[in-house]
């Protein structure tokens, strides 16, 4: 006979992986098909959109919480969410890695680097060569172009703001087994559709150049 935890814990891991597959569905709608394209990593990145390329980016990324988001599958607080679920190491365990690497654990490049630049705009194998991104007479064509070569489009003029949404709750939502249970860590960790559409929260800033035009 079953015991009664074993069917709670085994109802659990089911609802948490009928949550992965309807936020993986969902980020499917939110950014089309892209599996063509690999993710390259943050290094690859960083060469351009970094101060020594001129730009700020990265650094910007690099003191927020996306950045943080794997090491913190090592601290005490993820270890004890884990065992409540039958997990030994957050840090291994794909149900974790969804959502707190780049690539969900898949990639060896980018599966210690946190939430990386591609969580958010798509993997960059393509993309990243100036030639199919930069156009410095219009920006909107030189994204228009990257979006033919795997970049997520989340920032559109007409549909950015729902794009991005559908995109940034595939992760940030209440299915998700870490979810906060006190009302203050509730708030602290709420991402509201002004969030979503500023890129702003507290003192992490993400809003994007292209933006102000």
């Amino acid at each position: 006979m079953v015991r009664g935890n074993d069917c709670v814990m085994k109802k659990r891991i089911m609802y948490i992986f009928t949550a992965m597959f309807l936020g993986m569905l969902a980020l499917v709608s939110a950014v089309g098909s892209v599996s063509r394209f690999h993710n390259v990593g943050v290094t690859v990145c960083r060469k351009c959109h970094s101060v020594n390329g001129g730009q700020t980016q990265y650094e910007v990324w690099v003191t927020s919480p996306h950045a943080r988001a794997y090491e913190t599958l090592k601290g005490e607080k993820a270890m004890e969410i884990a065992r409540g679920m039958g997990i030994t190491e957050a840090w291994t365990d794909r149900v974790c890695l969804q959502c707190h690497t780049t690539g969900g654990g898949r990639s060896e490049i980018t599966g210690q680097e946190g939430v990386g630049c591609e969580a958010c705009h798509g993997p960059g194998s393509s993309y990243h060569d100036g030639a199919n991104h930069i156009n410095y007479e219009d920006r909107r064509k030189g994204y228009a172009t990257a979006k033919k070569h795997g970049m997520y489009p989340i920032l559109d003029y007409e549909d950015n703001l729902l794009k991005r949404e559908k995109l940034c709750l595939n992760c940030h939502n209440e299915r998700r087994p870490c979810m906060p249970v006190t009302m203050k860590e509730i708030q602290a960790q709420k991402i509201t559709i002004q969030v979503i559409d500023t890129l702003r929260k507290g003192d992490v800033n993400f809003s994007h150049p292209l933006r102000r035009y």
